[in-house]
C-alpha cells in the first residue's frame, strides 16, 4: 500500500491539469480593421472609386528587401489625373520640375488593370489583377488585394501579392514577392504615400 500513494498523487495532478481552464484569448488590441467588413460586390466600381479618390499630387516612399539581400529606399512625386471612369494618367516631374504625363492606367473590367508608359514605345509597365476591394468604412479607409508579375533585374519574374490601404490623404501597401519559377527567391516591398495637394490639383 505504501507504493500506491505516489501513483495517486500523479493521477490527481493529471486530473487537475485536465480540469484547469485554458488561458483566455488575449484581446486583439493592435489589429486595426480597414475598409468595410465585407468586399464590394461590384469590384470594378470599388477600384475605380478608389483610384479616382487619389486624384491630385502625392509624395511616395518605397522600401524593398530584394532577392540578393540588398535593401533599397527611394521616394518620388507624382500626380493622379482621372480622364474617364476607368482610366487615369500618372504625371511625374521632368528635369525642370514640371509635371508631364508618364503613364496611363486602364481598368479593363473584372479587376484587370494595365499601366502603359506614355512614350514612343508605349511599353507595358505592369498588369495587375485585383481580387478584392473593400469600400471605405466610417473612417474613410479602404482596402484592396491584388496580384501581378514583376520582372526583377538579373532574376526570374516574381509573383506579387499586394495588400493596400488608403484614405483621402494617405496610401500604404505591402508586396510579398515570390519567384514564379520555383527557385525560392523572394522579396518584400512597402509603399507609403502622402497627399501633397487637394484633389483635382
Amino acid at each position: 500500500m505504501r507504493h500506491q500513494a505516489p501513483c495517486a498523487i500523479v493521477l490527481l495532478g493529471a486530473l487537475a491539469a485536465c480540469a484547469t481552464a485554458p488561458p483566455a484569448t488575449p484581446p486583439q488590441r493592435h489589429v486595426i480593421a480597414v475598409g468595410s467588413s465585407t468586399p464590394a460586390t461590384d469590384l470594378d466600381t470599388c477600384i475605380n472609386d478608389a483610384f479616382t479618390r487619389m486624384a491630385g499630387g502625392w509624395h511616395m516612399r518605397f522600401d524593398a528587401s530584394l532577392p540578393d539581400g540588398t535593401v533599397t529606399h527611394s521616394d518620388g512625386h507624382l500626380q493622379v489625373r482621372p480622364v474617364a471612369g476607368d482610366r487615369w494618367i500618372i504625371l511625374r516631374p521632368n528635369h525642370v520640375g514640371d509635371y508631364v504625363p508618364y503613364s496611363e492606367i486602364t481598368n479593363y473590367g473584372d479587376g484587370q488593370l494595365e499601366s502603359v508608359r506614355l512614350d514612343a514605345v508605349s511599353t507595358t509597365i505592369f498588369q495587375e489583377r485585383y481580387t478584392a476591394c473593400h469600400p471605405p468604412d466610417a473612417s474613410g479607409r479602404f482596402k484592396y488585394v491584388s496580384t501581378l508579375l514583376e520582372a526583377m533585374p538579373g532574376g526570374a519574374p516574381l509573383r506579387v501579392t499586394r495588400t493596400g490601404w488608403g484614405t483621402a490623404d494617405h496610401h500604404y501597401s505591402i508586396d510579398v514577392m515570390e519567384s514564379a519559377d520555383g527557385t525560392g527567391q523572394y522579396a518584400l516591398r512597402t509603399r507609403a504615400g502622402e497627399r501633397e495637394s487637394p484633389p483635382g490639383h
